[in-house]
Order: C-alpha cells, then structure tokens, then sequence
C-alpha cells in the first residue's frame, strides 16, 4: 500500500512549531535519534514514532507495518492530532485503530495519511472514518488512490480542512461534501481531474479557500461557485482552461486572491473579472494570451499584484492600469512587447513599487543631450508616473543605455535588472542614483567600457551613498578607460575611502575582460598599471597611448631606423599637460638634438638605448626627466658638468653596455657611481672597453697611478686651510664676545693680568660712589651695598648719608665724592629720572670720565628702562653708546663685580702662586742634579 503523509505546516489552522511538545509513554519502544521505534529495531514489522509539537503524533510505519495491536501498551491518550506516512490501509476503521492503541476515536482533531503503501485491489471504504465525529481537518495526500467513497465524509460533520491531493480520482461524487458544512478549505490539486460537478460546493457558506490546481480541466461551470459568494481564495492554475467569461465568477465580489496561471487561456472578455471588486491579486502567468481587452481590469481599484508573465502579448491597450490605483506589484515579463508607452502603465497616483518587463523586445528611447551636456528625458518616457518603483526588471530586451531618469527619478530605488541587453557603455553618472544601496545587474550585455573618471571625491556635506553592480558576461576591454574600475574591483583604489558614492561588485571574481593580444584576464588580478589605450594622434611612423597609472603619454618609436629625434606636429603638442615616456630603441640616432622642442619639456622617461650617442650634456637634457636609459650606445666617458647635473637630481639610470674607457678622465664618473643614493639601476653591467671588468672593480690608483699623488696633496691643502680658518675665526671670535670672556675669566679669578686697572685710580679713596633716589634707598642699603661690600672683593663704598661732611655745599661734596671714588654706580629707575640731585651728580661723575678719558660710570637698570623721552640728553646719549647692568639678570653680580674697579691684589696674588710653583720647579730640577 502507498504511504501517507503528514499534514503541510501551511494549513490555515496548522501546527505552528514551537508549541508544546509531549512525551512519549511506551515501553516496548526503543529511543533512537529518529524517535522511538516499537517494538524494537528488529522486528519484522515496525513503527516509529515521533512527537511533535500542538499534540502531534507522528506514526512512520517500516516493512509494511499494518499490525497496530504492537503498539499495546502505550499511552497515546494526550495526542490529539495523528499522521501516518507509508504506511498500509488498514483492514477496520481508524476509529478501531485509535481504539487499539489507547486513543478514544472522540478525541481525535486531525488525521493525515501520506505517501501510503497499499494493495491496488484495496481502496478508500466508506468505513474508514467512522467514529471520527469530532475530525476537522483530514489529509490524503500522495496516496495514489482512484476513487473516493461517496459517503466517506458522512461521519466527519465537524471537518473544516480537507486536503485531497496527488491522487487519480479523475472524477469526485457530487456528494462528498454533503455532511461537512462547516468546511473552510478544500484543497483538490493534482488529482486527474477532467470535471467537477457542479454541486460539488453546495451549501458550503463557510467555504474560503478552493483549490483545483494541476489537473485536467477544461471549462468551470457557472454555477459551481456560485453559493460560495464568500470565497476567498481560489487556485485554477495548470489545468487546460481556454477562456474565461463574465459567468464563471459572477457574484464573488469578496475575492481576494485569483490564481488561473498555467492554463490555456488565449482570450479574455472586458467583464472576465467584472464583479470581482475586492481581488487583491491575480495571477494569468503562462497562458496563451496574446492581447488584453480595453477596460478589463476598470474594477480592480484594490488589486495590488498582477502577474502577467510568460504569454504572447505585443502590445497593451492605453490606460489598461489606469484605474489600478493599488496596484504594487506588475509582471509582465517573458511576452512580445516592443515597446511601453507611458499611457500604458498605472497612473502617477498609483503605488506600483514592483515592475518585471524582464524577457521582451523592449527598447528605450534615448535621453537628448544638450549641447552644454545636459541630460533631459523623453516626455513620453514610460516610467516617468510611477515614482514609487523600488524593483525594476528589464533583462534580456534590446535596450542599450541606462536612462538617466534611473538616477534621477526613484527615490526609494533597490533593484535594477538591465542583464542580457544592447548596453555597450558605462559610465559614473549612469550608476549614481539619488537612492542609497542599488543593485545593479548587469551581466550579459555588451559594455566593453566603463569610465569612472567623474567619479566624485568625498564631500562632508554629503552622505556616503553605494551601488552593488552585477557585469559577469560583458566583453570588456583591457585598456586605460578600465583603470579605476580595476581598482575599485582589486580594493586599491583611494576613492573607496575618499568619495562619498562607494561602488560594490557583486561578482568581482568571475568579471574579465580581453586584452590587446586577445587573451581574457580575470579583472580581479589584472595588472592596473600596465593598462594603456592606444592613440590614433601621434608622432609621425611612431605610436601613442595613454597610461593613467602615472598620468603617462608614451610614444614608441622604437626599431623604427631614425635617425634623429622626431618633431612632434602642432596638433599633438596641443595635447594636456601630461607626463611624457619617449622610447627610441634601436634606431640610429648619434645626438639629441629635438628635445629642445617645447613638447619635449614635459618628457619623463628617455627610453634611446641601442643607438649611437657619444656624448650628452646637461644641456641636452629636458628638466623634468627622471628616466635615463642610453645603454648599449657609444659612450666613453661623462663630462665634469653632467656628472654635477645628475648628482643634484633623483633620475634613475641605465648606462651599460657603453665602451667606457677607464683611464684618469673617468675617476669622477666611478666616484659617482659609489654614492649608494644614486639610483643606477645596471652597475654591473657598466664595464671597461680595454679588458671588459666592471668599473666598480677597479680603483683610482690602477686607472690613474697619479691619482695617488694628487691626493696627498690635496690632503695637505685643505688641512693647511683648516687650520688657517681656524685661527681666524679664533680671532674674530675674541673681539666679538670680548666683554663675555673677560667677564668669566674675572668671576673664575683667570688670567687677572690681562683686565686689572692701572696706576690712574692709585690715589681714590672709595671704589664706588652710588647715586640714586631716596625712593630707591631700600634697594640701595639692603641689597645693593650688602652685596658690593661683603662679597669677593670687598669694596669701599661711598654713601651721602653716610659719608659726606654734614654742614657743607651738597655740590660740593657730589664733586668731591665723584673724584674720590673709582666709580659712580648711577641707579636708574623711574624715581631717579625725577630726582633733582641725581641728575647732578650724573653730569659730576660725566665730566671726570671725560676728564680721565676712561669709563668711570655703571649703570644699574632698576625696573623698566625709562622713555628716552624722560631722560636727560648726556644720560640719554650714555645709555645709546654703553652697555649697562639689569637688576634681575641672572649673572647680575657677576657682570657688576667685573665693570667694579680690579684691586692688584687680586693680580699679586694669582702672580704670587705662578712664582712659587716656577720656585719650586726649579728646586726639584737642581735637587735631581745633585
């Protein structure tokens, strides 16, 4: 007997998983990883067992099990819902067989038989379900069975879903849903059926979902329907239904979904659907229809999905969707259309997201572009009303570029389908739409090119915006315009980081492209730098082509038997400022003379080996070349001058091959050539024409025995030099930082001779006379005298308060002390600037430094340096001319103590130890002479 299957999760009342699942209570079964098997696994007859979730037990009967007294002793009481797959029909009802194993035939909500095995003399019996009164939904699928019992359904008044499907009935009994008049689905697919009777749905008012799929009809009668007006889903596809009338459907105005694909419908009436008002979606995919009446979807206000792929329409009447207002969803792919008119399609206040043109003869008109380069769109452009299409699929038609309304138009635009068309050209402003994340398929067309060169770099006022791109299949070409897409292919590109739209390909692996040899090269590792296109404006007898790597203009004129550098024509050196490679290998030309020309100062790369140039100088060379390659030419030898050019540029060189003749004329082309900076890029192969050794195996002296004696020479020379520099700068330094010095070795107490005063001041009786304000006196008497009278030396200082003749003329005694003292320590500060007397005694102590011609004066700045403004002319002149002393210098004391007066003592004393240590040399040297 064939087995039986288990009741599909899709039913509208299913099990759902993840309900509750029990546990099996049998103890003559075995546990295994497939469930339970009873008896056990080698018994002749076998079931296994499986509990499912919502009360579900799951019955696998194995070697023809049909013998259900082996499940005695199990508890199946909590099951409510039962499936058993391949198993046979048993002999007595199911209600005995729910009896033998425990189960009461009241309980039982569900029962399904799958794929079941049974003898062909044997079938359905009316008997079979009896006692099964509380049955609602029953499953016979995949049973092969060829007739059903008229009476089957008598004891099941309760059922609601009923599957019958994968059987050859080819015709059912009128009656058989008499007794359930609660049903509410009636799947009969897939059965042989060649009729139906037309009161097969009588009295079913609860009806909501038939389904006739996969069988034999031919024709539905008016009246089958028609006493379930509440019908709300009915599935007529793959039967052989030619044509369907205003009759058929008639009174079904709360249909919602309508399925006749894959019938043989050539023909269909302006009422077909007429009265279904409330059909959501309808499906009339391959059928034979060839033309659609005007008007016959005017009542489908609500319809949101229509599928009309896979028939032979060529054309669509104008406003055929004009009244679809809710229409989401339209398909139709794989017809005859040539072209779509902007009439036939939904009107711009419609919702359609969803479009499928895919598989027609299609072809778009081209955008007119204005002479500034301005794109505008066609008026009569077909998809200019439908601004809320986020699908659009147009594969495999004729259309051979990508309308720029794609990217200006679809805000909300996800998917584009252009694979298997005419379009040979791709560009940036084609895949930059204004919505974010578009998938773009590509794959199949005819694109050779695809020009990034306008793709934008990244602006912060704009949001990062990305394109999937689909090109598996597209003949592209292997040359310069491939550049940038290669590297965006290959992740190497500086747009993936810097531009605000990022361009993603979906199948980087599997996209080639051809090169100039004809071989196909995988993008992904395809060489980027090497890409070129050839130029048909060129130098005369030569080639030109474009590398965008480095921005380069290269021209072959190489084994062309020149002989002299060509000239370019005025049109070529019209050309953009790009970078220059000018290979002429082996040609005969003996100079270069011609790269004065003005398009020759943007040369790069000097590719000239093989010729016969015997020299060259720097004036030969443009200035912008940094690649030299003369091998295999007649040189001997580099003047002094080009060596001093090439050591002060960064040009790389290739200079083998050359007869160079290694004598004294080339040690300054061999020193060159140690400098490791120095990028030449053959040493090696440089090589003296006498004995044919590398230069660089050689040294000065074998190439030029002299070369030794002009360098001691030289040696000699600069250390004379040296030494002479030396003592000038020596010299010129002392005289420079003479105060500095003398100020330091007087603070070390060094070489005292050469800074101690004379016999002029051997009479004065104070080293110093201070003269300040009397607001400044507490700088005067606590830091100031402190200071110059306690420290080393001590100094005899002269204060008025202190040391003038109370009762005698203050000029007088300014005068006085003035002459006695060696010094006049002027504090100047803003306070000073105002006092009468010291602007008095200033002018005293000036008169006898110009008397005793020596600097008798020191300035002490105390606080800011007052305006010239406020200072009187003699002092303003002194401070402009001499250098003074700041209070607040960290070398303050020591700069003071050096322009003090230098007692002798100081030299007596360091003169004193140089005597005694010369005394007590002496005595050591006669001692050892004794």
């Amino acid at each position: 007997m064939r087995s039986w299957m288990v009741l599909p999760a899709f039913l509208l009342w299913g099990w759902a998983a993840g309900g509750v699942t029990l546990s099996l209570s049998c103890g003559r079964c075995e546990g295994g990883p497939d469930g339970y098997t009873c008896p056990s696994s080698d018994s002749a007859q076998a079931y296994v067992l499986r509990a499912l979730p919502d009360q579900v037990l799951r019955v696998e009967c194995r070697n023809n099990g049909g013998d259900f007294s082996l499940l005695k002793g199990c508890n199946f009481t909590a099951f409510r819902q039962f499936e058993f797959e391949r198993c046979p029909l048993p002999d007595v009802s199911f209600g005995e067989v729910f009896r033998r194993i425990g189960v009461p035939s009241g309980d039982v909500k569900s029962l399904s038989l799958t794929a079941g095995s049974w003898n062909a003399s044997s079938g359905l019996q009316e008997w079979h379900l009896d006692s099964l009164t509380n049955l609602q939904t029953l499953q016979l699928v995949d049973n092969n069975f060829t007739s059903f019992p008229p009476a089957l359904l008598t004891n099941t008044p309760k059922l609601e879903f009923f599957r019958f499907i994968g059987n050859r009935v080819g015709n059912l009994p009128h009656t058989m849903f008499a007794s359930t008049p609660n049903l509410v689905m009636a799947e009969l697919g897939s059965n042989g059926l060649t009729s139906v009777p037309e009161d097969l749905f009588a009295n079913l008012t609860k009806l909501l979902n038939v389904s006739l799929w996969n069988n034999q009809l031919t024709d539905i009668q008016r009246s089958l329907f028609s006493d379930i007006t509440g019908l709300r889903f009915l599935d007529l596809r793959n039967n052989f239904l030619s044509g369907i009338t205003n009759r058929q459907f008639q009174g079904m105005k709360i249909l919602k979904r309508l399925n006749l694909g894959g019938n043989q419908i050539s023909s269909l009436n302006k009422d077909s659907f007429g009265d279904l008002r409330n059909l959501e979606e309808l499906e009339l995919q391959s059928n034979w229809l060839e033309n659609l009446p005007t008007g016959i979807f005017d009542n489908q206000r609500l319809m949101q999905k229509l599928i009309l792929r896979n028939n032979s329409l060529s054309k669509l009447p104008d406003r055929i969707f004009q009244k679809c207002e809710s229409l989401k969803m339209l398909d139709l792919s794989v017809n005859n259309l040539q072209y779509i008119e902007r009439s036939q399609l939904p009107a711009h206040t419609s919702s359609l997201t969803y479009l499928n043109l895919g598989s027609n003869n299609i072809s778009l008109s081209e955008d007119f572009i204005s002479d500034s380069g301005t794109h505008f769109i066609p008026y009569d452009f077909p998809l200019s009303d439908q601004l809320e299409l986020q699908h659009i699929f147009l594969d495999n038609n004729r259309i051979n570029h990508i309308p720029s309304l794609f990217n200006n138009l679809f805000v909300d635009l996800k998917t584009i389908d252009l694979s298997g068309n005419l379009i040979s050209y791709l560009d940036f402003p084609s895949i930059h739409f204004i919505s974010d994340g578009v998938k773009l398929n590509l794959k199949n067309n005819l694109i050779k090119t695809i020009s990034l060169r306008k793709l934008k770099f990244f602006s912060f006022k704009e949001k990062i915006k990305n394109v999937t791109l689909s090109l598996e299949g597209n003949p592209l070409v292997c040359n310069c315009l491939l550049y940038r897409f290669t590297k965006i292919v290959q992740e190497k590109s500086e747009l993936l980081s810097k531009s605000s739209f990022q361009i993603l390909i979906n199948d980087a692996d599997k996209v080639t492209c051809t090169s100039l040899e004809n071989r196909k090269m995988h993008v992904k590792t395809l060489d980027f730098k090497m890409l070129t296109c050839e130029l048909e404006l060129c130098l005369d007898n030569c080639t030109c082509s474009w590398r965008p790597h480095d921005e380069m203009f290269v021209v072959d004129c190489s084994f062309k038997d020149m002989k002299e550098i060509p000239i370019p024509s005025e049109d070529i050196y019209k050309l953009e400022n790009y970078s220059i490679t000018l290979n002429l290998m082996n040609n005969s030309i003996a100079n270069f003379d011609g790269l004065d020309h003005p398009f020759y100062t943007r040369l790069a790369n000097l590719t000239i080996p093989y010729n016969k140039i015997s020299h060259f100088n720097k004036s030969d060379l443009p200035d912008n070349l940094k690649v030299l390659d003369v091998r295999g030419n007649n040189l001997t030898f580099l003047s002094a001058s080009t060596l001093d050019y090439l050591n002060v540029t960064a040009m790389t060189l290739s200079l083998g091959d050359n007869p160079w003749i290694c004598n004294c004329d080339i040690i300054d082309f061999f020193t060159f050539l140690q400098v490791p900076e120095r990028k030449v890029l053959d040493p090696n192969n440089i090589k003296c024409a006498s004995d044919g050794e590398e230069l660089l195996g050689n040294n000065e002296y074998t190439m030029c025995p002299s070369f030794r004696q002009r360098m001691v020479i030289v040696t000699i020379v600069l250390i004379t030099v040296f030494l002479l520099l030396f003592a000038v700068l020596g010299t010129m330094s002392f005289y420079k930082y003479k105060q500095g010095i003398k100020v330091w070795l007087f603070t070390h107490r060094m070489c005292l001779w050469a800074i101690t005063e004379d016999e002029l001041d051997a009479d004065k009786k104070y080293d110093a006379f201070i003269s300040y304000s009397h607001k400044d006196e507490e700088f005067v008497n606590t830091v100031l005298v402190p200071g110059l009278e306690s420290g080393d030396p001590k100094y005899r200082i002269c204060l008025h308060y202190r040391d003038w003749i109370p009762g005698e003329y203050i000029q007088n005694q300014i005068m006085q002390s003035v002459e006695d003292s060696r010094r006049t320590i002027v504090v100047l500060s803003s306070n000073f600037i105002e006092s009468v007397w010291g602007q008095l005694e200033f002018k005293a102590a000036h008169s006898q430094a110009l008397q005793d011609r020596t600097n008798r004066i020191i300035v002490i700045v105390y606080g800011q340096v007052p305006p010239e403004s406020e200072l009187d002319e003699k002092l303003r002149l002194y401070i402009s001319m001499k250098t003074y002393v700041k209070w607040g210098d960290a070398k303050f004391w020591e700069k003071l103590r050096y322009i003090m007066p230098h007692p002798q003592e100081l030299t007596q004393k360091k003169q004193q130890k140089c005597i005694n240590a010369d005394k007590l040399e002496l005595v050591k040297s006669n001692s050892k002479n004794v």
